[in-house]
């Protein structure tokens, strides 16, 4: 695990400490990381936190290989520890089973697969996704909160500005969910897309027409609300990570959100731009995949 960079992708050198304004190694270490021994890259990570206040470095990477990710990911489904969110501010997919619920947990080479009652989840992770956190290096490994973020160089989700037919959903993780169309909701965001899966019915209907293809989801999306809560269509929410799909029932207006799979869509939190949250500002080298927050 020591092998592993600390490096963020920012890569400049601080003038006053000549330690570099994304992972805090001197030059020195940088430039003889792959050179050295396990313990003196232990004692290197060891001492960056201490140096992080005088950088006001807030995002710093885990210690994580490819595989370390995969077991973390593993473990945090099947012993069910929290809940994994893809998506933007306002926007956002959220998978985590109940108490009495089981999760189907499959892997595949660099994929993850995960059902459980009201929903599914699939993340791909290879060699181009790091884990990092804004949590500060004191919190305990149990209580912080993880972000999965992909290299830009693996590629972004199509971005679309208008609610768009993109055909039958290939990629569905349910095999039988594969011959009904997915609609993107035209966010326009290039961190993700948030789309409804359609089945024969109003929803599909209204997407399909003038009031809904083509248009933007600011223009649409209070003549589609009314529609879309009362048929409660499959939410798929993606990101260059993967996708959540939500299958449980979008709730009333001023009502709960179940306590399994969901998702929020919330116009004025959308129009702030985030893609995390306030004071998580990812370094440009990546772009978000999934947020990881620990069970209370």
């Amino acid at each position: 695990m020591t092998a592993v960079s600390p490096c963020t992708g920012v890569c400049r050198l601080d003038d006053a400490t000549g330690w570099c304004l994304g992972c805090a190694r001197t030059g020195e270490e940088i430039a003889e990381w792959r050179t050295h021994s396990d313990d003196w890259r232990a004692a290197v990570w060891e001492a960056l936190p201490t140096r992080f206040p005088a950088l006001g470095i807030a995002c710093r990477r885990l210690p994580w290989s490819t595989n370390d990710i995969h077991d973390f990911i593993g473990n945090s489904l099947s012993d069910k520890k929290g809940t994994w969110v893809i998506g933007v501010v306002g926007a956002v997919g959220e998978f985590a089973a109940t108490r009495d619920a089981c999760v189907d947990l499959s892997t595949n080479g660099s994929e993850i697969v995960a059902n459980t009652a009201g929903g599914h989840l699939r993340f791909f992770v290879d060699d181009h996704v790091r884990a990092l956190t804004f949590d500060p290096p004191e919190t305990p490994l149990v209580r912080q909160r993880v972000v999965l973020a992909v290299k830009r160089q693996r590629g972004r989700v199509p971005v679309s500005d208008t609610i768009k037919d993109l055909g039958p959903d290939s990629a569905a993780v349910d095999v039988v969910d594969r011959g009904f169309h997915l609609y993107d909701l035209g966010l326009g965001r290039k961190e993700s897309r948030f789309c409804v899966r359609c089945g024969p019915g109003m929803a599909n209907d209204a997407l399909c027409s003038e009031a809904g293809s083509g248009q933007s989801f600011a223009d649409a999306i209070a003549r589609l609300a009314p529609i879309l809560i009362a048929e409660s269509p499959a939410r798929v929410v993606e990101s260059t990570l993967g996708r959540i799909e939500v299958l449980s029932p979008i709730p009333l207006p001023g009502g709960m959100s179940p306590a399994g799979p969901h998702t929020h869509l919330l116009p004025n939190h959308i129009a702030t731009g985030r893609s995390l949250p306030v004071g998580w500002d990812l370094p440009r080298a990546y772009l978000p995949g999934a947020i990881f927050y620990p069970a209370a």
